[in-house]
């Protein structure tokens, strides 16, 4: 096959030198003005040659010579795809190369630079100054669409160089220079880059202020799709732009964005009050969610956007409705809300409508190319399953159901595959289409008719309400005159009459009222709550119905004595008066009195015979603290996860890990089908080891003459061939010279002292000097001098101090670090979080189930639980949650790694203290009494112990208040994690740390596994999938069809998941 190959180089601009020219020697183009002029050269591929061969030919045909051949690459000049890229030196993985080149029948390729070579001299000139800025930045633009250079160019740090000439640059070179920034800013790595570099994100934030429209609505655009593609490291980056920029300006941060709320052009209204919805929908707490709120609110964020409710267009309005539905602020009445999403609707139905001429021409024409291809499956010829098969079923059933026995050629699959991407795009088309419209004319349908039927309802409960106020009025107006007249005659009956007349339509009046209100907040309420008029009246109607059926009746006015009591009960109470305009409301009725029905049985004891306020026993009694987390009642019987379930108080309690904690969402069906059944995987494996003692065989006697004990003879006998002679010993021990004597033998030398006893032994037996032992000989010649055990032995401390000294402090900074790390861990809070939302929902309607935290020992346990096929854990499920919503949580191993350095309990580090203090007392008081025993030699033994001991004091004084605040830094770890204050001091410090690190250590395994698992699925995807990935969204301008979506609200850009959605809470409400 031959093939046509075509150099060619990439200019920087026509005004600035090209990059033939700036090449450096490394590369070296050896191309002559012939080769330039002639464009492209054939070469003549073979099969069975290796890529690297036909590369270097290819390279070999306009002279490039092999040791530069690496900065060079082809490329196909019909799909722009590279052959080698990233490139493969080892010829196993690229033999394949040449292969699918002979069979795909491409015969134009390009010869170039590579992409890291070209992009980092693209790089080099922007840095500098003597080039174009203006050409540069019109042709990087363009340069930056093929995703192999651009992601070349931002690994090269190339946006720093961007940012900088959009902040300096004027006129056309700014625009295009924001153009530049634009292009990069669609793929995920420069999204990565810029949030990781606070100081590029200050840049962008800076631009807001340009006095350039179009530069500032771009970088308010810019900075809003970066906060809502990285979420929570978005919203700090751009926060902590804001904040610093304020800074140095002197001003309130997001000051400059809100009075962009002013700005004459509509674009960059939406721009700034969409960034400021993105902020908030991607805020870490709901705590500050209303404290960004409320600072905005002082701003004047508030008063103006009521003023500028009136603005029609779509996008404002979404957003609109975003903010009141994230802050809590109503800044538009309930109707006006109402209407301005029917209009949005009736848009979106207007719409749909004018799109069915559209997807009825497409639908004919997928019926045409279905049965185009079943045509073609007998006159022409297919590849073996071929893929377009899948078209042929939805509108034409008979096709051939078996088609291995066709085959194609290349110039007929070029035609095919055009044909099937045709297809493909049609039937996505129309699949979405469809989807959208039904989904539009539902929603329309169902909003027009809730619009409709409340509006006519609250008009009419007005005309309702104004009539009886009226016909009250009236009433009251003629009541008077009737009592007056009345009184004038002295006509008492007629008076008495009268007035029981006028008392009965009062009381009339006042029920009609009472029911009218009560039907006006019944239709506020389904309005706020957005019910279905069928479905609201059905609710209310039995709401209705139970409280008549509760209420006693009221005694009738005219009735001698009061009404009878209810069965079996006390008498109801007196009704109350009427209510006086402007007064208080009437005092509530008196509680029931006896003859009432007795009071409810106690609640039964704890199951499993655990007594109220145990660990794990459900709370029992008035007293207990009951739950606060509503019940869960899984559909299946879930397996139960034996946690020790801690309840925290409602008030006055101390601050917990398990308040900090978030509870994800996750898909309860599918955790349901995993560990739904009960099935307990058990393993255990014994281990049995041998232990074996060999006991040393004992010195030999020895054969000269002794008298003290042997194996202290021999012990003397060993440490005699160590030390100097008695005189040499006697003087190193009165000066304290450690060069003779060490530490071993000094420990040698306490054990050996010479003792009472063995004097008069061996001066008792009357044998001469010189036929005894060497240990005999040497007890005698240093037997009596003065104090030496006890200077020994303070010496010895001397020796040892500073040793034990700095294993204790090692050991309370390990357990310090390890403290630290566990209560700052944001990836342990959100493992944790994922645990207890799961676990709550496995003990579903069990006593174990409402846990506000758990005990570490469960977490043990989480790799051993099943699920209904024994295939995988719950540990795997948490892991798979954890990478999807909080990614970081791989590394929660190496965030921990100090928990595995901590080894001893407080109780073993209290009495390592406590052995150190007491060999400081022994050798404070053995200092003390060599003082006291004035001995002439040990003048430089006082001062050298002496001094050193002074300082020991202060020593130890200083670590036993560090170990004091250790232990209790540990107690309120123990605390933080909901365990009694006992439980520090009992359990070990290596025993509750191991626990947390032994986990971690196994959940970031799991997650690594996950994590390269999703690197070969992406990788066996092949390249366009993997080119797809690298940009932030799909399309020709990923940005701008990103940031549309996010305007639109179609990007999660909707009201935060409350207490509300979960519990039963209140909304976050900043009216309050």
């Amino acid at each position: 096959m031959i093939l046509s190959i075509t150099f060619q180089l990439d200019p920087i601009s026509n005004n600035a030198p090209s990059l033939t020219n700036s090449i450096d020697n490394r590369s070296s183009i050896n191309v002559t003005a012939l080769q330039m002029q002639q464009g492209s050269k054939t070469y003549n591929l073979d099969q069975n040659s290796s890529y690297k061969t036909v590369f270097l030919a290819i390279c070999q045909l306009f002279g490039i010579k092999e040791t530069f051949a690496q900065d060079y690459c082809l490329q196909l000049e019909s799909s722009k795809k590279y052959l080698n890229w990233p490139p493969q030196a080892d010829e196993s993985k690229t033999k394949h190369i040449v292969k699918q080149l002979y069979e795909s029948g491409e015969t134009a390729l390009v010869l170039q630079l590579n992409p890291t070579y070209r992009s980092s001299k693209w790089v080099k000139a922007l840095n500098d100054s003597e080039t174009n800025e203006k050409d540069i930045m019109f042709h990087l633009k363009y340069k930056l669409q093929e995703s192999e250079f651009a992601e070349s160019f931002i690994e090269q740090n190339g946006m720093e160089g961007i940012l900088r000439m959009v902040t300096n640059g004027k006129g056309n070179a700014q625009t295009y220079s924001l153009a530049s920034l634009r292009a990069c800013l669609e793929y995920v790595s420069a999204m990565e880059v810029i949030t990781k570099t606070p100081h590029l994100v200050k840049q962008l934030f800076n631009l807001v202020d340009s006095n350039v429209v179009g530069v500032c609505r771009g970088a308010l655009e810019l900075l809003f799709v970066l906060c809502d593609f990285r979420k929570e490291e978005g919203f700090k980056s751009v926060h902590l732009a804001a904040k610093s920029t304020a800074v140095a300006q002197g001003k309130k941060p997001y000051l400059n964005v809100i009075k962009l709320l002013d700005s004459g052009d509509l674009e960059t209204k939406i721009n700034a009050f969409t960034l400021l919805n993105v902020l908030l929908s991607n805020c870490p707490s709901d705590e500050k969610v209303g404290k960004l709120c409320k600072k905005w609110g002082e701003l004047g964020l508030h008063d103006k956007l009521r003023s500028l409710t009136s603005i029609q267009q779509q996008e404002f309005q979404v957003q609109l409705e975003i903010y009141e539905e994230t802050s809590g602020v109503n800044l538009r009445t309930k109707a006006s809300r109402l209407e301005a999403i029917c209009n949005r609707l009736k848009s979106k139905l207007t719409e749909y409508e004018a799109q069915q001429p559209l997807i009825a021409i497409l639908k004919e024409e997928l019926k045409l190319a279905q049965q185009l291809i079943k045509e073609a499956s007998t006159d022409r010829v297919f590849l073996s399953s071929h893929p377009m098969q899948r078209y042929l079923g939805p509108t034409i059933q008979s096709y051939p159901a078996d088609l291995s026995f066709l085959k194609t050629t290349a110039a007929e699959r070029d035609k095919i595959n055009e044909f099937e991407k045709r297809i493909l795009a049609i039937n996505e088309q129309l699949r979405q289409e469809t989807k959208l419209s039904e989904e539009l004319k539902n929603q329309v349908l169902a909003n027009k008719k809730q619009f409709d039927t409340t509006i006519a309802e609250l008009n009419e409960e007005n005309q309702r309400l104004t009539q009886i106020e009226v016909k009250f009025k009236l009433q009251q107006s003629i009541s008077p005159t009737q009592d007056s007249s009345s009184n004038n005659n002295n006509n008492k009956e007629s008076s008495s009459n009268s007035s029981t007349l006028n008392d009965n339509e009062i009381q009339s009046i006042q029920n009609s009222l009472k029911e009218a209100t009560l039907e006006i907040e019944r239709l506020k309420l389904a309005i706020e709550e957005k019910m279905a008029p069928n479905e609201a009246q059905q609710i209310f109607s039995q709401s209705l119905i139970t409280t008549t059926t509760l209420t006693p009746t009221s005694p009738d006015i005219n009735s001698d004595g009061p009404a009878p009591p209810i069965s079996g009960g006390a008498p109801p109470p007196p009704p109350p008066p009427p209510p006086i305009s402007g007064g208080a409301p009437p005092p509530p009725p008196p509680p029931p009195t006896s003859g009432g029905p007795p009071p409810p049985p106690p609640p039964p004891p704890p199951p499993g015979g655990k007594k109220a306020g145990a660990p794990g026993a459900p709370p029992a009694g008035p007293a207990a603290i009951q739950p606060n987390k509503p019940v869960i009642n899984p559909s299946s019987k879930m397996k139960p996860l034996y946690w020790k379930r801690i309840i925290l108080p409602p008030s006055n309690r101390n601050e917990s890990i398990w308040d900090q904690v978030l509870e994800p969402t996750f898909d309860s069906k599918e955790f349901e089908n995993l560990f739904c059944a009960k099935k307990k995987a058990v393993d255990s494996s014994l281990s049995s080891s041998t232990n074996s003692a060999a006991a040393g065989k004992e010195g030999e006697k020895v054969k000269l003459v002794s008298l003290i004990d042997i194996k202290k003879s021999n012990s003397i006998a060993f440490m005699l061939a160590k030390i100097p002679t008695a005189d040499g010993l006697k003087k190193a021990i009165d000066t304290v010279d450690n060069s003779i004597l060490g530490k071993e033998i000094i420990k040698t030398l306490i054990s050996n002292v010479p003792t009472e006893q063995d004097y008069q032994l061996i001066k008792g037996s009357e044998i001469h000097e010189s036929k005894l032992d060497k240990p005999e000989r040497w007890i005698l010649e240093m037997y009596g001098f003065p104090m030496m055990k006890e200077r020994l032995v303070a010496w010895l401390f001397q020796l040892e101090y500073q040793e034990m000294y700095n294993n204790i402090i090692q050991i309370l900074e390990k357990l310090q670090n390890a403290i630290k790390d566990t209560k700052s861990s944001d990836s342990l809070k959100k493992i944790l979080g994922i645990v207890l939302v799961l676990g709550n929902y496995m003990n579903g309607g069990s006593g174990r189930g409402q846990a506000d935290g758990f005990t570490l020992e469960i977490l043990d346990s989480l790799a051993t639980s099943k699920d209904v096929e024994n295939k995988t854990s719950l540990l795997d499920y948490i892991s798979k949650i954890s990478m999807e919503k909080y990614p970081k949580t791989m590394n929660v191993a190496q965030e921990l790694d100090s928990l595995k350095l901590v080894q001893l309990s407080i109780s073993d580090m209290s009495t390592d203290i406590n052995d150190l203090e007491k060999q400081f007392n022994i050798s404070k008081n053995n200092c003390k009494k060599v003082l006291e025993a004035n001995i002439p030699s040990s003048s430089k033994f006082q001062s050298t112990i002496g001094a050193f001991l002074e300082k020991t004091e202060t020593d130890i004084k200083n670590l036993k208040e560090n170990q004091k605040s250790t232990v209790d830094s540990f107690i309120q770890l123990v605390e933080f994690f909901g365990y009694p204050k006992t439980y520090a001091t009992t359990a070990s410090c290596q025993q509750f740390f191991n626990s947390i690190y032994s986990f971690s250590l196994l959940f970031s395994k799991q997650c690594q596994k996950i994590e390269k698992e999703r690197e070969a699925l992406a990788k066996a995807s092949g390249d366009n999938g993997g080119v797809q990935n690298k940009k932030i969204a799909g399309g020709a301008d990923p940005l701008a069809a990103l940031a549309n979506a996010i305007k639109l609200g179609q990007t999660g850009l909707r009201k935060r998941p409350g207490p509300e959605n979960s519990s039963g809470g209140s909304q976050l409400n900043l009216n309050k």
